[in-house]
């Protein structure tokens, strides 16, 4: 753009803004004639300046000429405002300068007195019209000499925003030596490399020096300092090499770094760092609690899991301090990477496992067995299905063989044991249950709805979904927002096989076996979809029946048709007991349990956005499973006889035998009216088709206990609200105790809040962020939290203020929740 053009461009904002334009251009070069300008600039008034004319022109722009533009053009330089005679007239009008640096200073919207001095010092850089142009698109208004280099600084490393973090990452990124470091070059040649260093160093609070290799010095005491912050002890040897004035502001570069989307770089370095400096050599001279909260390298997290084996393998863990510390390091950064996480997965179910062991000494506290099977024995069985799914599943399974091993051999050997010896007591008692029968699912549970209320209801059964999987689906739904969930078992009944699971949940007056149709609800065979439905159809016409998987490939539109009307929906899912039941896929049987559950929580989720109120999961049995190779002494004699039906665990009909090793019930232990049933005691196998480690038929609590989810959608509850439990929010040093209160107790109305706290000065962080969860139930006194922040060493002047801020977040993101401003008295930075 000529000079021309561009005063055509300031008149006609002139115009845009002030209905006028008075513009006054001194042009002390004479760069064009007044004759020019008149011919160029026809719709404005063109006067030349003279010693002799000011007075006329004053009285013309104020007088007589109101609302006509004005150029006045002088070819001398402008004087002082002492001499200026037009000089009031000058002061609510427009000047317009032409020289480069004028017309440069006008673009980037910077002061003459801040842009020339530049300008004159770093001459190379302002040759580049593409660096000019990127210039002026990241400096900011009014920008300050600090702010101006920070943005020329910014150009020549490619940042997008002259914010210093953002420019050292950039060179770190690049190549931490000089000779490979093209974007030192170029700050080299083109800015200083002096005084970048000095902005540099300044920040971090550390010396750099051009002929040390000053990205490296940097990064060591970034890295070093950011395990500093956190760390229980120091290093002196570290200290003394990589000791900074302003520790906080390195820690916080790190972590906003490892979080950007460019961390894997900084990961490498640190990684290097680890190996170059000896790290796991000098942590490995401190106990693990001075380290314990560390987030920087990743050899924190082996020690810690070298630690916890070798407790658990010498059998002296303190299981909750490890359970506790194993949920810290989850959430640390390099705890939640995949190959870690697996491993801290595996110890935490390890540990889990030998902290339940004692439950089995309580399994005859409660009359009955499978109730106390309910209230704790359970876990057991879930922390080991919960450990070998994640066991097996490792890269490296050498380093917890032992450990699985043994837990194994425990599992198997002790616990399951004594389990089957106290069933085996219980059963030649004449053992029935407390528990509510499933045979009753139908006429207790579902009737009463339908005869009650219009709500329409879904029934899922998951075949082989054993209580203590269903448990863990459970505590899942409980989190959902809009839901509440309640479980509670049941007495599946004898022989615990899926014609009869399936058949008992039906509506029935009695349940009979045929050597064809198989088991029969009222005479009615039960056998395949058709007939399920027929029968669910003869209680509740508007009855559907399906796959769960049907129904959740189905559109909404799909689903919204075929519902239309309906009172009742069976669901039939078949994960577990597909896979569980082939001898060729058994050992997938707890990989099979981790995708139902999965497959569940998504099936609540569909419905529940279809805006089903009320839904039912169940099973029509459960299952026993043993990794090991199953003994002979464990195959017992097939039965003989009538045989109408039966596997590993059962056979049912008449006439039957019974071998060492089995038991036939009684007729009040068994819904099954017309037949005889035969069930293998304990562990016991019977020598007939089918695997031998996933096993049902019988009458072990893993088997028979099944479970009844009901969950039923609500309206969202309202998160909890939290204050900043603080009277007075003076903040006196750099690190910072707050206080936080949850206002209301978790209930169905109030529920959890996930917040990211920060303290903030305008947009920029100048503290740590905490991730909290704030899930606490109880008294007033029980609902107080406290959190230490880390504030960034700088400058701030006395009463000047920061906000704390709190941020939401959810599924969809972060959402502004509350601010609290605090006063900056930090006296101690002034001396």
């Amino acid at each position: 753009m000529d000079v021309i053009e561009k005063l055509q461009e300031k008149i006609q904002q002139d115009r845009d803004t002030k209905k006028r334009a008075i513009v006054f251009w001194y042009d002390s070069q004479a760069q064009v004639s007044v004759d020019e300008l008149k011919k160029q600039l026809d719709d404005i008034e063109v006067r030349k300046l003279t010693n002799h004319n000011f007075f006329q022109l004053k009285v013309e722009i104020e007088i007589q000429r109101t609302t006509e533009s004005f150029l006045i053009y002088s070819d001398v330089a402008k004087p002082a405002d002492k001499e200026n005679m037009l000089l009031d007239i000058l002061l609510y009008s427009t000047e317009f300068k032409a020289d480069e640096t004028a017309m440069l200073t006008e673009t980037l919207k910077v002061s003459d007195n801040v842009l020339r001095p530049k300008m004159e010092q770093y001459p190379l850089f302002f040759d580049s019209k593409e660096r000019k142009r990127r210039l002026s698109k990241i400096l900011p208004k009014q920008a300050d000499d600090y702010h101006f280099e920070l943005s020329m600084m910014a150009v020549l490393v490619k940042a997008s925003v002259p914010d210093i973090r953002v420019i050292v990452r950039q060179l770190l990124m690049e190549g931490l030596h000089m000779e490979d470091s093209e974007l030192l070059k170029q700050i080299k040649r083109n800015f200083s490399l002096e005084r970048t260093l000095e902005i540099i160093g300044r920040y971090f609070g550390v010396s750099l020096e051009k002929d040390n290799e000053p990205l490296v010095q940097l990064l060591n005491v970034l890295i070093y300092q950011h395990f500093r912050q956190i760390a229980g002890f120091t290093a002196e040897d570290w200290e003394v090499q990589w000791a900074s004035s302003s520790p906080n502001v390195c820690a916080l570069f790190v972590e906003e770094w490892l979080q950007h989307s460019d961390g894997s770089v900084l990961e490498e370095h640190i990684k290097e760092w680890e190996i170059v400096h000896q790290v796991r050599d000098v942590l490995s001279k401190q106990d693990i609690e001075n380290y314990q909260l560390v987030d920087t390298f990743p050899v924190v997290d082996v020690l810690i899991i070298e630690k916890c084996m070798d407790e658990l393998t010498h059998q002296t863990i303190h299981m909750d301090e490890r359970l506790s510390l194993i949920k810290q390091r989850l959430h640390k950064y390099w705890g939640s990477k995949d190959k870690i996480k697996a491993i801290y997965d595996t110890l935490f179910e390890a540990i889990r496992l030998e902290k339940l062991k004692p439950v089995i000494n309580r399994m005859h506290l409660q009359e009955d067995f499978y109730e106390s099977y309910t209230k704790s024995l359970y876990e057991v069985d879930q922390a080991y299905r919960n450990f070998m799914y994640h066991f097996t599943r490792l890269t490296a399974k050498e380093m917890l063989e032992e450990i699985a091993s043994r837990l194994t051999n425990w599992y198997e050997n002790e616990y399951l044991r004594r389990l089957s010896d106290e069933m085996n007591f219980r059963l030649e008692e004449g053992y029935v249950s407390k528990l509510m029968p499933q045979r009753t699912f139908f006429s207790k549970v579902i009737r009463p709805i339908l005869e009650k209320e219009q709500t329409r209801v879904f029934v899922i059964i998951s075949d082989a979904l054993r209580f203590e999987a269903a448990y863990e689906l459970h505590e899942k739904l409980k989190e959902r927002e809009n839901g509440k969930s309640n479980i509670n078992p049941m007495a599946a009944s004898y022989p615990t096989y899926t014609q009869l699971g399936m058949a008992s949940l039906l509506p029935h007056r009695k349940l009979s076996a045929d050597e064809k149709k198989g088991i029969l609800v009222d005479e009615q065979s039960t056998k395949g979809m058709d007939n399920r439905r027929h029968i669910l159809q003869s209680v509740e016409p508007q009855t559907e029946v399906l796959k769960l998987k049907e129904l959740l490939d189905m559109k909404a539109s799909e689903v919204d048709h075929l519902m239309k009307g309906k009172r009742l929906v069976y669901l039939y899912h078949d994960h577990i007991d597909a896979l569980g039941d082939s001898a060729k896929s058994e050992r997938e049987t707890y990989g099979a349990v981790h995708q139902a559950i999965q497959d569940l929580q998504y099936a609540v989720d569909r419905l529940s956005r279809l805006q089903a109120k009320r839904i039912f999961i169940t099973a029509d049995h459960g299952f026993l499973f043993q990794f090991k190779q199953i003994e002979n002494y464990g195959k017992i004699p097939a039965v003989e006889g009538q045989v109408m039906d039966n596997n590993r665990r059962f056979a049912i009909g008449h006439n039957l035998s019974v071998s060492e090793g089995s038991i036939k019930l009684t007729q009040r232990q068994t819904p099954l009216q017309n037949v005889e049933v035969v069930l293998a005691k304990s562990l016991n196998r019977f020598k007939t088709g089918g695997g031998l480690q996933f096993i049902h038929g019988g009458a072990l609590p893993q088997e028979a206990v099944v479970p009844l989810i009901d969950y039923r959608r609500i309206e969202k509850g309202q998160p909890v609200d939290i204050a900043v439990a603080m009277i007075n929010k003076v903040i006196t040093n750099y690190r910072i105790p707050v206080s936080f209160y949850q206002e209301q107790s978790i209930t169905d109305i109030y529920t959890s809040r996930k917040v990211l706290i920060a303290f903030y000065q305008g947009d920029e962080r100048i503290s740590n962020e905490v991730e909290l969860v704030f899930d606490l139930k109880g008294e007033n006194r029980d609902r107080n939290r406290q959190v230490t922040f880390n504030l960034v060493e700088k400058y701030y002047k006395i009463g000047e203020t920061c906000k704390l801020r709190i941020e939401t977040v959810t599924k969809k993101g972060k959402e502004p929740y509350l601010e609290e401003e605090f006063t900056l008295r930090l006296y101690e930075a002034m001396y």
